[in-house]
């Protein structure tokens, strides 16, 4: 496998084919983030969505250098973890196409520490990347194209600087981290674990100050003056807590992990079960792949 990796590594083909696979939020901001490069026809970008009219998922492998996987990773309906079949079946479809060649199957997904690492052993004839998203769901595509850093996680010399290549052409400005698959997805967990976890402290700290007589927002403006504390994900809003997409199913699969190696995650249960019970509409239990229905 290494062969043909060894001839793409240190060149890009123009254009640089794209193959995007899941053409929700994250699969919209890769496109929009590409196609809007100053450099005309430098990238020829293809997708598939079983749920949109498409070329067909063969096609877009087969057409394509760079397939980014951009498919829902929905908590359990028990919240015992992330429910990983949707990215599972897909992989054993992709990697038909993949196999002895220099594709790269790059996971932009959120998927559990050690996922990656563990795709790559089981379809070892394949090459694997992860290449977590950093996006809001208010302003995903601007997100994509001014993002603070890109992370480029690979088990393999030759994946990463394929990878970090594409980046580095398209946002040479935008600070490129290369790492481990499983470090990468960690980044992605304890970004969303923390600020999750920041928005119920937030939420904590509007109810002392109610019990107090005082003004939260007062407060909050005075905290925030120190250098050292960021104003992000500290605003309480009526409906409490945390919602969306994101948010609830990244905490509930870093808990359901963590419990599989064994670590005890106390505070993020906690994190969890007071946002459950503050959170006056829990709306990502009607989201459409936010949570497996049962």
């Amino acid at each position: 496998m290494d062969q043909p990796l060894n001839e793409a590594a240190n060149k890009l083909i123009s254009p640089a084919k794209l193959g995007i696979i899941g053409y929700g939020i994250v699969g919209q901001a890769l496109a929009y983030g590409f196609s809007q490069s100053e450099i005309k026809d430098k990238y020829e970008i293809r997708y598939y969505d079983k749920y949109k009219e498409t070329e067909s998922l063969e096609s877009v492998v087969s057409g394509s250098e760079f397939i980014f996987i951009c498919l829902p990773t929905p908590m359990k309906a028990d919240e015992s973890g992330i429910d990983l079949s949707i990215i599972e079946d897909s992989i054993a479809e992709i990697t038909k196409y993949t196999d002895d060649t220099s594709k790269i199957i790059v996971i932009k997904s959120t998927v559990s520490p050690g996922i990656t690492a563990s795709l790559g052993k089981k379809y070892p004839k394949s090459n694997f990347a992860m290449n977590p998203e950093f996006l809001t769901e208010a302003n995903y595509l601007e997100d994509f194209v001014a993002a603070d850093r890109n992370v480029v996680g690979a088990n393999n010399d030759l994946v990463s600087r394929r990878l970090v290549a594409l980046y580095r052409q398209r946002f040479p400005h935008t600070k490129i981290f290369q790492t481990d698959t499983t470090t990468a997805e960690m980044v992605k967990y304890m970004a969303n674990a923390y600020l999750a976890t920041k928005v119920i402290f937030a939420n904590e700290m509007f109810a002392l100050c109610q019990a107090l007589g005082i003004k939260y927002e007062e407060v909050k403006s005075m905290v925030v003056a120190d250098h050292r504390i960021f104003d992000s994900h500290l605003d309480v809003t009526t409906a409490k807590g945390f919602g969306g997409k994101c948010f609830p199913k990244d905490v509930v699969a870093l808990i359901g992990r963590a419990k599989e190696l064994r670590v005890d995650p106390k505070l993020l249960e906690t994190v969890w079960n007071i946002n459950k019970k503050i959170r006056k509409v829990r709306d990502w239990e009607e989201i459409p792949f936010a949570v497996t229905k049962k």
